[in-house]
This record gives structure tokens, sequence and C-alpha cells, in this order.
């Protein structure tokens, strides 16, 4: 079982250590995705995807090329010890209710009639979690941020 730190990262993948520190435990990757944004061309990102172990990984250049945020998608990952993926938006809310980690705002993001996907997002604790259909497929977070200063606050080592 691999457990989520909120704020730190998973296991010995801390969040600020460099793709070279993250190739070197975690190896190459399946796929490598260059994210550019148009409208700000200096903020480019590179996600990472491990398939096998349901893992994206994101860097920044912005933050030169550290990990800002990770990615899981499998029930092997727990998170505060519960095992979420799988689990109902309800079911879900009630345990982020129990563990207290501040206002949760929700929001749908499809644009298909069939399919419904909502993000739910802790800005608090750094955290988005992604629901299909009602059950939660994706756990995404990253380092803390910290509003007055406009900047990642890096997990120690």
């Amino acid at each position: 079982m691999k457990k989520i730190e909120l704020g730190k990262g998973l296991d010995n993948l801390i969040f600020g250590m460099t793709r070279d520190d993250f190739k070197k435990i975690m190896g190459e990757p399946d796929e490598v995705e260059a994210i550019e944004n148009e409208e700000m061309p200096d903020e480019l990102s590179e996600a990472w995807h491990y398939d096998e172990v349901e893992l994206s990984a994101s860097f920044d250049k912005l933050e030169e090329w550290r990990l800002t945020s990770l990615a899981v998608s499998s029930k092997d990952y727990s998170f505060e010890g519960v095992d979420l993926i799988g689990l109902s938006q309800q079911e879900v809310l009630d345990q982020l209710d129990i563990m207290g980690l501040g206002d949760i705002s929700i929001e749908e993001v499809s644009d298909d009639e069939e399919n419904s996907q909502q993000i739910a997002t802790l800005l608090d604790v750094s955290l988005n979690l992604w629901f299909d259909n009602g059950v939660l497929s994706e756990i995404q977070w990253g380092p803390y941020w910290d509003e007055d200063e406009e900047d990642f606050i890096w997990p120690e080592e």
C-alpha cells in the first residue's frame, strides 16, 4: 500500500525533487506529455505517466523542473489510511468531513451528457479529487501553497 502524504508527496517521492532524482526512483516514464500554456508561453510543464502503477507526476519549468504534483488512480494508494479510489462521491465527502481538511468546492467539468465528471477541490491542502459518474477515479495533490508569498511551500526532505 502506498501512502499519500498531503503537502509532501508519496512515500519517497517528495515535492520539489528534480526530474533526475525522480527518475532514479521510478525509472523511465511510459509517456512524457508536454503541457503548454498558450496565454503564458513560459509556463511549460511535463507530465510523466507510469501506466503500470497508475501514477502521473508533473514538473514545471517555472519551478526549475521540480516535482509540483502527483496523481494516482489505483486502489493501491491510501489516503489518511483510507482507500478512497472507487468509493462514491458521498462516501468520499463523508470521509473528508471526518478528516476535517477544510472547505470543499465541487465543479462539473464534463461536456458530455452521457458521462458526468466532477472535480472536488480542497485549496487548503492542495488536493483535487476527480469523480467519473459519481465514483472517485483519481486523486491529485501537490505541495502546500503560501497565499501571501504566492509560492509553493516545499516539504522538508
